[in-house]
């Protein structure tokens, strides 16, 4: 009986680790790379944490789809800010996001800087070195691996280059304003198995990260020695400021340079999927749309049953319409939204009949950015 328990117990050690795989550095993007994935912004019946736990699990999540995005690595020494950033190895753009640089050792693949729009939509462009850099990718990397990092980014502009009317809110007109932003990731391999995506299966390891980021904005106020910071972040009413907490589940896979998917969950209720990246595969059939960097919005699924979701991308800072109009160009439907960047909306419409209608993207100022057609079907 002994010999039998012993049997099995070694069987199973053996299993795990030949079931366990291995990240290498080969997997770290480099120059000439283009790195693609899908983004579903409201996907469906993705179960994250399976009954039996994330030690030889098998995630089924070949019913995503959503919009294809393209990064292009390349090397420093192209970009715009090349200058600002001589310690860079690749620099990736793409659209209103600006230049991210990057910096490779053997062991870490790190954001080192920015170069592009401030955050704040202030109409400032900004060079951003971040100290220390932000660790975006470690090798090697197995099963119950763990880290801590933290990464802090200092950011000071003189009011006078602050465009009209953005400074009004406050009683005295700052000298300068400072926004600080403290970032600190940990790290847990605590999973491996087996996942499915459109197009593949593919065995990985399962990263936990949870990542805390603190935003604050300061104003300089007064003359000379009588100058100081005031923090005003709790009286600035811009919504990218304070506390925020991110947690994901990144399933790597041992050659891909993609992450075989990235799920993004509620950060009190992990259970919870908010939303998805996942590799790109030439045989996915669950892609709507590609993201080509310029302002837009697509809906899927489409044709669509009982209902949608408009993503709208690349877009400046400012409010906009959606319109869904019938074929005889008769508005059924619309609803205001304010947009910073990309954002992603549901629509009901299970009360729409059968047949073809277009639907709208419309900015501040009337004028339509795109306009698209969709098909509802009826069981």
């Amino acid at each position: 009986m002994k010999s039998t328990v012993l049997s099995i117990l070694f069987s199973f050690s053996v299993f795990c680790l030949t079931a366990q795989i291995t990240v290498t550095n080969a997997t770290f993007p480099a120059a000439g790379d283009t790195l693609k994935t899908v983004f579903d912004g409201m996907p469906t019946n993705i179960v994250i944490n399976p009954t039996g736990g994330a030690i030889g699990a098998t995630w089924d999540f070949s019913g995503l789809q959503g919009v294809l995005t393209e990064q292009v690595f390349r090397p420093a020494s192209e970009a715009n800010g090349a200058d600002q950033f001589p310690n860079a190895d690749l620099f990736s753009g793409f659209g209103l996001a600006g230049e991210n640089f990057y910096k490779i050792t053997p062991n870490t693949f790190e954001l080192i800087g920015y170069e592009g729009p401030d955050p704040a939509n202030f109409g400032l462009n900004l060079s951003v070195p971040i100290t220390p850099a932000l660790i975006e990718r470690r090798a090697p990397l197995e099963f119950t691996d763990t880290y801590s990092a933290d990464g802090a980014i200092l950011i000071a502009v003189s009011a006078d280059d602050i465009p009209g009317g953005i400074l009004d809110s406050f009683a005295l007109t700052p000298d300068s304003l400072r926004l600080r932003i403290a970032n600190e990731r940990i790290g847990f391999v605590e999973g491996w198995g087996e996942v499915t995506i459109p197009g593949g299966t593919y065995d990985v390891i399962r990263e936990k990260r949870t990542e805390y980021t603190e935003t604050r904005l300061d104003v300089k106020i007064g003359i000379g020695p009588f100058a100081e910071w005031i923090d005003v972040t709790d009286i600035a009413g811009l919504d990218f400021l304070g506390a925020d907490t991110t947690t994901t589940y990144t399933f790597l896979g041992e050659t891909s340079k993609e992450p075989i998917a990235v799920v993004t969950v509620d950060d009190v209720d992990n259970d919870v999927v908010l939303f998805v990246e996942y590799k790109f595969n030439d045989a996915t059939t669950n892609v709507t749309y590609v993201n080509n960097g310029k302002p837009d919005i697509v809906a899927y699924p489409n044709p669509a049953i009982e209902s949608i979701r408009l993503e709208m991308m690349n877009l400046q800072s400012g409010d906009y319409t959606i319109k869904i109009y019938n074929i005889l160009g008769v508005e059924i439907w619309k609803d205001n939204y304010t947009v910073n960047g990309d954002r992603i909306v549901k629509v009901d419409i299970s009360e729409f009949r059968k047949g073809t209608y277009l639907y709208s993207l419309v900015n501040e100022n009337g004028k339509t950015i795109s306009t698209k057609r969709l098909i509802v079907m009826r069981p």
